[in-house]
């Protein structure tokens, strides 16, 4: 997961434009017809197209919650508040309970509510092997915000971490087995952040053995780019940094491929970047260059 900043994010005017006339409209809906509704101007909000260009412009086509590649999957736009009805969690047993309530139906039209995620992330999948999804699921620690409050001025103690916040971002940390993990720049998490880090896992599938494999090899990729990098840095060195020799160039080259592999629109770039932070004190080089 890295930071999404969603003033990147370009929406169309027209777009924004009509989706007014049809949130003022859901607004005077009274609360049977609700769902209905919402569900008739999917197509013209949630599933418009151009919502979905403008959702891939920060970070290319990637899920938000795993950064897992989503060429040739069929991308689902999630609302991070649901739209609907909410499932209570156990969040310690991380099991659903039979409690449910009233989703943040007013906030199923607003962008600034919206993530770009893959199935597995969104949607609930539960057998032998894999139990996660979002799903109608988002478990608050206190009382949820006030029907209608606007998204701008709601303050609840969200659980799962939210990739369009820089300060979720910033504690998830991913183990060289792809898991995640808590960043190593604290000595000891605090109860809360153990949570937090526990639902986000479960609920976005973060540790899918698939998954945790794949980010492990991109990992891997990057410590063998360092590694070369380096056999090159120090035959430069051993030449006295000489700038027309030819270990220069290939060091410039190993640099640009590892920069290249881990920006924002690469898959898995949070992980990578864990690599490159943890590095830093085996190649004192890289204090330079990162």
């Amino acid at each position: 997961m890295i930071y999404i900043n969603p003033k990147a994010l370009n929406i169309p005017i027209d777009w924004r434009e009509s989706v007014k006339s049809l949130k003022a409209e859901l607004l005077k809906k009274q609360k049977n017809e609700r769902t209905a509704y919402i569900n008739s101007k999917r197509e013209l909000t949630w599933g418009h197209p151009k919502i979905l260009e403008a959702l891939r412009g920060p970070v290319g086509n990637k899920c938000w919650y795993t950064e897992v590649d989503l060429t040739g999957a069929d991308p689902n736009i999630d609302h991070f508040r649901p739209k609907g009805n909410i499932k209570e969690i156990d969040v310690d047993g991380l099991v659903a309970t039979k409690i449910e309530c009233n989703g943040y139906w007013w906030l199923a039209f607003d962008y600034e509510n919206f993530r770009l995620s893959s199935m597995h992330s969104n949607q609930r999948r539960v057998d032998v092997n894999t139990n996660g999804g979002k799903w109608d699921f988002f478990p608050v620690d206190g009382p949820r915000a006030k029907e209608g409050t606007a998204l701008t001025i709601i303050n609840e103690n969200v659980l799962p971490l939210d990739p369009c916040s820089a300060t979720d971002v910033s504690l998830i940390w991913f183990e060289p087995d792809g898991k995640p993990g808590f960043k190593d720049w604290r000595p000891q998490p605090s109860q809360i952040e153990i949570r937090r880090l526990k639902v986000t896992t479960w609920l976005y599938h973060l540790d899918k053995i698939e998954l945790a494999t794949k980010r492990a090899n991109a990992m891997e990729e990057i410590r063998t780019s360092l590694k070369r990098a380096d056999a090159f840095y120090q035959l430069w060195e051993r030449e006295g940094f000489l700038p027309d020799r030819q270990e220069r160039l290939h060091f410039d080259n190993a640099l640009a491929d590892i920069k290249a592999n881990i920006e924002d629109k690469s898959p898995f770039a949070g992980a990578k970047r864990c690599v490159i932070h943890v590095s830093k004190s085996e190649y004192l080089w890289m204090n330079d260059y990162f």
